[in-house]
């Protein structure tokens, strides 16, 4: 019984250290723009800027760490699935901790813009990353994913 009651422990130890919180997420976006393309007007290049908090115990080099992300959409459709990275999708990736900070080295995944209104944007992220140390001594994995508001960077307008 003893036994059993010591792995229980173990377990729920092993478990807490792999926990982590993620903190709201602010999301926004800039859109330059308009510029010419040919004969017809498009809007220019829509820039979107995810950042969040992350809190975690027991991984990675630091408890706790910023992370951003920022995908660069342009030539594209309402409700639209564009893959990321692709010639419509630029992507980078940032997090920010105590000891060491890590850059995307690769994206996987597609953004879907909803709607773009004067002072919000709405979109689709699912896009996951892979990050490392200029070192290459720590590579973590970063997931984003969900329906997200995205509000205007200049919201002096």
């Amino acid at each position: 019984m003893k036994a059993i009651g010591l792995v229980m422990c173990l377990g729920a130890l092993v478990a807490g250290c792999s926990y982590s919180h993620i903190d709201t997420t602010r999301a926004t976006f800039d859109q330059v723009g308009p510029v010419a393309a040919g004969d017809a007007v498009q809007p220019g290049p829509l820039v979107l800027r995810m950042s969040r908090h992350l809190d975690t115990v027991m991984r990675g080099p630091d408890t706790d760490e910023d992370q951003v992300l920022v995908l660069t959409v342009r030539n594209f459709k309402l409700n639209q699935q564009i893959a990321v990275p692709s010639d419509n999708v630029s992507a980078e990736f940032a997090a920010t901790r105590f000891g060491p900070r890590s850059t995307g080295t690769s994206f996987r995944g597609y953004f879907v813009v909803k709607k773009i209104g004067r002072i919000q944007a709405t979109g689709y992220v699912h896009v996951d990353v892979t990050a490392s140390t200029e070192s290459g001594s720590y590579t973590q994995q970063a997931k984003f994913r969900g329906n997200f508001v995205f509000y205007r960077e200049d919201d002096t307008l």
